[in-house]
Order: structure tokens, then C-alpha cells, then sequence
């Protein structure tokens, strides 16, 4: 059984299971809709997310993934992101014409015409693309910040397979968040014909292929694992950890996290990650969780990587960085070395990989710090390697470049309430 990485997912677990028992016992998952399907050829997703209202009343959400037996629409599940009515009027518009050309490529003789058998397929192909293209515009999705965006405004141009934002786990957010309920459990399960990659009854967590793509934007956070004690998230770069003080940094991550569960501390970050760092940030739910991750960073028990590119080659495989630390007291918040006032600060670096970026060289570097000093990776590859590239603080950010190429690449602890070994990574960003 694998535990949801969005949301707790006991509640639902157990919900599901009960519903699965009735679709066992009736043969069907609503009268009129048979069971059997599932069995004959491959089985289908389910998904539960138990919500509140307003009035504090559980409200159980279900849904499946795709279509049910070439529907849309089944009572009492949650209904699809897509406008369904504009959907059947797109294949009706356009399927024709190319079932049409489909056919008349079939029936051609291999030794006909070539150049008539590319036309033919290139028009199809064509066809399938505008096709697509409107099916896509159907789509919306409701976030969590009351905003309704559409699959091109979450992708920003990004590519991303067919059927993405069919899956339980966006419906069922989708749906929460457009009638103001307020999520508690998610989990996910698959009922029908095994596959090579799906069983049974087994639980699953939202796929990383298509729900990936659209969850962080609905839910206003990336989150790689959660339960009632901690969450784990993906922080992108440009978003503070903590609100700032100006009125353009009250969204954070620690907020974010307070509207998705209201019941969470108000400071749950256990941590900090720089606004122009991308990376793996927990945070603590409630005050024995925060407290007790505190203390592991404290007490340097939690181990953490970083990936970095700076500018030019360095030469050394491997070594290690121990220059003292203290803020700038004049040019805030700049970090500064002082051998005789500064704190202590250790980095161990591996150099990866030497690449060419842009129009210079620049080297791929896995940063091991010791200690937490504030910007003590970007003032270390400054001082004794290359400034990080896109750094604006410690060295520039060229015309070009969105972001700092540093990234809280993996992190491992023990969880505070079981004790159980912890450990997360993440894939580069750049």
C-alpha cells in the first residue's frame, strides 16, 4: 500500500475500500453501469477526497480516471474538467473527416501513389491536430486561490500528453475548490483487470506523467509526500519560504500551506531555502512536528544536498569549503567573510560534470553544507570557485537567464512523531 504524497490519506483509504466492497457486491459502480467491463478488458482508477464545508460537515467526493465505458458523466461521481457538451460537438465536427481519411489510407495499395499516400497522411495528421487543439481549449481548472485556468496558462508552452487533467486526483481537486470545500484525505486505487504496471485494490499515488503537470498550479504547492505531521514540498524559485515584509512577499510557502490546511501552525517552515533557490522544504503541521525537526537541524542530524552551475571550470574533482560567515551589516542582506567575527561554515563540493552554457563554460557541482549559514553555498562557490550562475546578489544574472541555477536537489531525517528514516530527492531543474 503506498501512501498518497498530496494529502493524508487514511480517511479515504478507508472510504474507498467500503466502495469498492459495494461495486463487488452490486456488479455495478451505479445502477445501469456494470462492473464487468472492467474485468473483460483493464481496469480503471478510482479516486475519494473527504472535504469539509463551511458548516464543519464531511463531504465525500469520488471519481474516475478518464471515462467510464466511453462516458464522461456517471451519478453521483464527480464530472470531468472538459466542457462534455463542447467535447461531443468537436468529435462529431471533426472525427468524420478523419475516420474518413483513415480509411481511404487502408484500403490504398502500398505500391499506389506515394506522394498521394503522404498527402493523405499528412491531412490526417493535420486533422488530428485541430482536433486536439480544441479538445485542449476545453479544459479548466479551478485552483485554490479561486482563479479558473486553462491547460495552456498552467503549462506555459510546455509540452504534456493527452488525457492530462483526466486523472482522479484533478477532478476531484477541481471540483473542491470550485464549490469551496475544503480537502481532508485523498487516496487513490485501481478496480478492474490488472496491468503491468497497476493492481487491484492497490493504492497509488497521483501519476507524475500527467497530474504532475497540473497539481502544483490547482493546489498552489508541489508536494512530494504528506501526513498529518509534515509536508514536504517542492519550492520553485522565485517564491520566499517565510512572508517577507513587503506586500509582494506575504505569498509564500508557509502560507500556501495554511490555506491548503487551515489547521497547520502559522511558522511551519522547519527551514529556510533562499527566494531565488528552488528545492525540497519540510514543513512542520503541527508544534511537537516543527519542533522536534528543529532540533534535528540543530543538532546537523538532517543531510542535504544542493546542485549548482557556475560560471567557468573548476578544476578540482572534489574538496572541501570552510570560510566564517556574518551579515553585511551596511549592505543588507549580503553575507560577508570575517575571519574574526564571522560563524562557522563548511560546504564539502563534488564537481559532476563540466558543460557548456550559454557562450562560456560553466561546471555542474553537488554542494554538501555542514552548516546552515544564510546564503553560505553562494557565498562559498563565489569566494573559492565561480559565482552561481544567475546569482544577482554574488555575481549577475545575464539577459537570458530567468533564474539561480541552485537547487535543493535531496534531504533525509526522521520523521518526528515516528521516528522512521525520511529521505526525498528530486530530479534537476536545469
Amino acid at each position: 500500500m503506498i501512501n498518497n504524497s498530496i494529502l493524508p490519506s487514511e480517511i479515504a483509504e478507508k472510504e474507498l475500500l467500503k466502495m469498492f466492497d459495494e461495486f463487488d457486491k452490486n456488479k455495478y459502480i451505479y445502477e445501469g453501469y456494470p462492473t464487468a467491463p472492467l474485468f473483460e478488458k483493464v481496469g480503471v482508477m478510482f479516486g475519494i477526497l473527504i472535504c469539509e464545508n463551511s458548516k464543519k460537515e464531511r463531504i465525500t467526493l469520488k471519481a474516475f480516471s478518464g471515462q467510464f465505458c466511453g462516458r464522461w458523466l456517471v451519478p453521483t461521481f464527480v464530472p470531468p474538467l472538459l466542457d462534455v457538451e463542447g467535447f461531443e460537438k468537436v468529435v462529431n465536427n471533426y472525427d468524420p473527416e478523419t475516420k474518413a481519411l483513415t480509411e481511404k489510407i487502408v484500403k490504398l495499395d502500398p505500391t499506389d501513389d506515394k506522394e498521394e499516400i503522404e498527402g493523405l497522411c499528412t491531412k490526417r495528421q493535420e486533422r488530428s491536430k485541430i482536433t486536439l487543439a480544441k479538445i485542449i481549449d476545453l479544459y479548466k481548472f479551478p485552483t485554490i486561490d479561486n482563479r479558473t485556468l486553462t491547460l495552456k496558462e498552467i503549462v506555459n508552452n510546455k509540452t504534456y500528453p493527452s488525457g492530462t487533467g483526466d486523472c482522479c486526483a484533478p477532478k476531484l481537486f477541481g471540483y473542491a475548490f470550485e464549490h469551496n470545500l475544503q480537502p481532508i484525505s485523498l487516496a487513490e486505487s485501481f478496480y478492474g483487470k490488472d496491468t503491468k504496471l497497476k493492481k487491484h485494490k492497490h493504492f497509488y499515488p497521483p501519476c507524475k506523467e500527467k497530474c504532475s503537470i497540473v497539481l502544483p498550479t490547482m493546489l498552489g504547492l508541489d508536494i512530494l509526500y504528506c501526513d498529518d505531521y509534515i509536508t514536504v514540498v517542492n519550492k520553485p524559485a522565485g517564491l520566499v519560504t517565510i512572508p517577507g515584509r513587503a506586500p509582494e512577499l506575504k505569498d509564500c510557502i508557509t502560507s500556501r500551506l495554511k490555506k491548503l490546511f487551515p489547521d497547520s501552525i502559522d511558522l511551519s517552515a522547519a527551514h529556510r531555502l533562499d527566494m531565488d533557490t528552488s528545492g525540497i522544504i519540510i514543513l512542520g503541521r503541527t508544534k511537537e512536528a516543527h519542533r522536534n525537526l528543529s532540533i534535528q537541524f540543530q543538532e546537523r542530524q538532517v543531510k542535504k544536498t544542493y546542485l549548482a552551475l557556475v560560471r567557468g571550470v573548476v578544476k578540482e574533482k572534489e574538496g572541501t569549503i570552510e570560510l566564517p560567515l556574518r551579515l553585511d551589516v551596511d549592505n543588507r542582506p549580503t553575507q560577508i567573510v570575517d575571519t574574526e567575527k564571522g560563524k562557522s561554515a563548511k560546504t564539502e563540493f563534488q564537481r559532476l560534470a563540466v558543460e557548456y552554457y550559454g557562450s562560456r563554460y560553466a561546471t555542474r557541482l553537488l554542494l554538501k553544507p555542514y552548516t546552515g549559514r544564510t546564503h553560505q553555498l553562494r557565498v562559498h562557490c563565489k569566494e573559492k570557485l565561480f559565482p552561481i550562475i544567475g546569482d544577482r546578489l554574488y555575481g549577475e544574472r545575464k539577459e537570458g537567464e530567468s533564474r539561480m541555477l541552485l537547487q535543493a536537489n535531496y534531504i533525509s531525517f526522521k520523521h518526528p512523531i515516528t521516528g522512521e528514516e525520511m529521505e526525498f530527492s528530486i530530479p534537476p531543474e536545469f
